[in-house]
């Protein structure tokens, strides 16, 4: 008996191997169609030159949040690139600049709302999600946040000291292989996580985890607009960041599964507050205060959810579409939505 079980065991368990690679590769599939595109033009942004223009422009808003001008060219090197790229140039600013604790911290916690914005708000219109609303929301969201602690800092004179760095600056500009190299790791990387995170999450659902989670969850999703067809693919975001609850969510709304209005909230939330521990411990590495990149982050994020509801509630259906229209749905969909 014992030797019929067990091939029969393993016949399921590559079975279900197979069809768990399948929907990685759907899901990758779906992801690499955005971000490819997206991050070639970033890359010939950067060739030609034309972030330092941009960051020019900006210089006087970065005074509202306490930061000299320059610190511009890491904002929008940030939000033009990624994390990577704009937490370089901040850490090649801190000694000739003399940024302290606090203006650093400011720094980077408007990096953590607005960064990699060519790749994920492209990732966040294949699931509906309109540009010409995203793009100003995390913006100024990022920029509120900015001034929020600018002015915190400013009042109580906290964090004056020079930060604790533990890296130094990189040189600029990687050439062609090593970007084509990198983005390709980049890419391995991504399948590797989302084939784990799948997996993870059929056993967690399989053990009936995921129903305790979401219930866990609904307290802290449901003030933003957010129920039990999105949250688990928004902690996956939280944790992990947008580009693996991003291409999941994809899925998902294109399916028609999740309400146009709670992609909204989740693909908004996940946009301002994404892959908190990763992220937490890149800025940390320039001496940032943990309490604003973490915790402050988080709640600040909820409170701008909450007001969005509160805002969204106001609006009719039609005008929901207009900012959140998932490509793949029938019209008998959005009529029932």
């Amino acid at each position: 008996m014992c030797h019929i079980i067990i091939p029969a065991m393993l016949k399921q368990i590559i079975r279900w191997f197979r069809a768990l690679l399948g929907r990685t590769g759907g899901v990758c599939l779906d992801l690499f169609k955005v971000m490819i595109p997206a991050l070639i033009a970033v890359k010939i942004l950067e060739v030609a030159g034309i972030f330092g223009p941009i960051a020019d422009t900006i210089a006087p808003v970065m005074k509202l949040a306490g930061l000299p001008g320059e610190a511009g060219l890491a904002w929008v090197t940030g939000m033009l690139s990624n994390m990577y790229g704009g937490l370089t140039i901040t850490a090649g600013m801190i000694h000739p600049l003399h940024l302290n604790t606090a203006q650093v911290t400011t720094l980077c916690c408007m990096l953590l709302v607005s960064h990699s914005l060519p790749v994920e708000i492209t990732v966040a219109a294949r699931a509906g999600v309109k540009p010409w609303f995203l793009i100003p929301f995390r913006l100024i969201t990022g920029l509120i946040f900015g001034i929020i602690l600018g002015q915190i800092f400013r009042i109580t004179g906290a964090l004056q000291s020079t930060p604790t760095v533990l890296w130094s600056a990189a040189e600029q500009g990687a050439g062609p292989i090593e970007w084509v190299l990198g983005t390709l790791r980049s890419m391995a990387t991504i399948f590797i996580v989302i084939l784990v995170v799948l997996g993870f999450m059929d056993i967690l659902d399989k053990l009936g985890i995921m129903a305790l989670l979401k219930r866990i969850f609904r307290p802290v999703f449901t003030p933003m607009g957010i129920g039990d067809e999105a949250s688990s693919i928004t902690v996956i975001g939280l944790v992990l960041g947008i580009s693996y609850g991003g291409g999941m969510i994809i899925r998902e709304a294109n399916r028609g599964t999740i309400p146009s209005r709670q992609v909204l909230a989740s693909v908004s939330f996940m946009s301002i507050c994404h892959a908190v521990i990763e992220d937490t411990l890149l800025v940390g590495s320039l001496g940032v205060w943990a309490v604003a990149a973490l915790p402050g982050r988080v709640v600040y994020s909820w409170i701008v959810m909450f007001l969005l509801l509160l805002v969204s509630r106001q609006l009719s259906d039609q005008t929901i579409m207009k900012l959140c229209n998932p490509p793949e749905r029938s019209s008998s969909d959005r009529i029932l939505l």
